[in-house]
């Protein structure tokens, strides 16, 4: 999955856009940082006491918190590694939410192993917390350089 960024497609119509060096606050990311992590505990506890009728109401605020983590950043990054992370973070929330609703029962799909979605959206959240810490990371460096 690409991250949504404006929803443009390169080369079309519009000129490329030139990359933005404009970086957000330090504070602003771990701050965004702190309420995806928020959530990924409360998934993560869900997922312990096995309470799968949790995991969609949590991957919603969980792609909530990733969507207004990115939207702190430039829509054009300058760098590859912020670019990289972003895509990351948002393509980690976009399978979380659908790893999520595999726990709902269907009529016609066959029976879920929850298992084995609960792996799935445990390693959903991991990306997002890896990609969350990326970004903290990056802009610790750059806004002190």
């Amino acid at each position: 999955m690409v991250w949504q960024g404006d929803g443009s497609v390169p080369g079309t119509a519009d000129p490329p856009m030139a990359p933005s060096p404009i970086l957000p606050s330090t504070e602003d990311v771990i701050r965004k940082t702190e309420q995806i992590t928020k959530n990924i505990q409360e998934l993560l506890r869900a997922a312990q006491e096995n309470k799968h009728d949790s995991y969609i109401p949590c991957s919603e605020r969980i792609h909530v918190a990733v969507t207004e983590m990115a939207a702190l950043f430039p829509k054009k990054p300058k760098s590859d590694m912020v670019r990289t992370s972003l895509r990351l973070l948002t393509s980690s929330a976009y399978r979380l939410q659908s790893e999520c609703k595999k726990t709902l029962p269907g009529d016609s799909s066959p029976p879920t192993d929850v298992q084995l979605v609960t792996q799935q959206v445990i390693q959903c959240a991991y990306d997002i917390a890896k990609a969350a810490k990326q970004l903290v990371t990056i802009t610790t460096k750059e806004n002190n350089n």
